[in-house]
């Protein structure tokens, strides 16, 4: 049969599809209150104890659940964004929670926050990593979102040093994976664009691709690319005629106010920043967890290898390692690392104490769940 000799779609049939959808949704919304009072009623037997209201590990578990009861059309990855937004609705029913993340507004930590924690918590932008440790340690914020690395421009540099003043007063609780997608934002025509404005992070993820496409345009840094899309946006709204830009997220151009020119101009399509969350809590054993461990190895040969080689000897796979002066002695370094498994696990433990040995300084930074997806 052609196309031509298809029966027509008629008004009867698509309403009857529309009622049973609506019919659908009347049972989703009664099912999904139902959950809340169960939610509610959780929240009334931690209320008085030191049980977190948001813990990683049952976050990890529900997200699994969830994923094994789909048997499609739906992606997992839709399903995952619909439970996160439960929890976060959950969260508020509980105990209302406070991010703090690396601001202001508009930022990729502010990204990373709203699609980890969901639209139902409160953020609080913070200007400065160091002062998103601030906050939780001194309990004005439930969680902190923090940058620690890049898939294309290494470590992040701050977060690290900040673990080396904060590292005994929270812990890392858990990691959030967000694919990171520059966008060229303005209100002017792409062939008027003469001025560029953004983090030298973004200009340095974008280099091949700007000077393709705009290699005479002046590029101007800016604190933050939220800050460059603010920016560009006031330039503009000064003189339609400027020629101004931004280098931002397209969260960042909603919230300021520009047209996105340009998606995706970032020189790797893989571009993913991982976030670390920060809490005063510990989490618990989800089943497929890393710990964070920073040290200082004595002054002899072979110290660090024969740090590391605990880990190889007993075939503990290392997820990251980085190093940092460690501020005390010139050309004393301080090194990060993590690690798969469990502080709680009993081998784990075990591991950690003989690493530990061949350290002058030895700390645990957290345990907690591995991303799963990336965001």
């Amino acid at each position: 049969m052609s196309q031509t000799d298809e029966p027509p779609i008629t008004n009867e049939a698509l309403e009857a599809l529309r009622d049973k959808i609506d019919a659908v949704d009347h049972q989703l919304v009664d099912l999904i209150n139902q959950r809340a009072k169960y939610v509610v009623e959780v929240g009334n037997l931690k209320r008085g104890t030191n049980v977190p209201i948001y813990a990683p590990h049952r976050e990890a578990a529900v997200l699994r659940k969830i994923q094994s009861f789909n048997k499609g059309p739906i992606h997992d990855r839709t399903l995952e964004a619909v439970y996160r937004e439960l929890m976060s609705g959950s969260f508020a029913l509980e105990q209302p929670l406070r991010i703090g993340y690396l601001g202001p507004v508009g930022t990729f930590s502010h990204l990373a926050a709203t699609k980890q924690f969901g639209s139902s918590v409160a953020f609080e932008d913070l200007r400065q990593i160091e002062g998103v440790f601030e906050e939780v340690t001194r309990g004005h914020v439930d969680y902190g979102l923090v940058p620690i690395e890049n898939s294309t421009g290494g470590g992040i540099n701050e977060t690290l040093d900040a673990f080396l003043t904060y590292h005994d007063q929270l812990n890392i609780y858990g990691e959030v994976q967000l694919a990171i997608h520059f966008c060229l934002l303005s209100n002017g025509n792409p062939e008027n664009i003469k001025r560029i404005y953004s983090k030298a992070e973004a200009f340095a993820q974008c280099r091949n691709w700007l000077s393709t496409q705009y290699p005479n345009a002046q590029r101007i840094p800016a604190e933050s690319t939220a800050a460059a899309a603010q920016q560009a946006k006031e330039e503009f709204d000064a003189d339609p005629e400027s020629g101004s830009a931004a280098i931002g997220s397209s969260l960042a151009g909603e919230i300021y106010g520009l047209h996105s020119l340009f998606d995706a101009i970032e020189d790797r399509q893989q571009n993913v920043t991982r976030f670390l969350i920060l809490s005063k809590s510990e989490t618990e054993v989800s089943g497929d967890d890393k710990t964070s461990v920073m040290f200082t190895t004595d002054h002899h040969p072979g110290a660090l290898v024969d740090t590391l080689s605990v880990f190889k000897r007993n075939s503990i796979n290392l997820t990251h390692i980085e190093k940092r002066p460690s501020r005390e002695v010139n050309w004393d370094y301080t090194f990060f690392v993590d690690i798969e498994g469990h502080r709680k696990d009993q081998k784990i433990a075990e591991i950690i104490g003989e690493a530990r040995a061949h350290c002058k300084n030895f700390q645990v930074l957290g345990s907690f769940p591995a991303c799963q997806r990336t965001l």
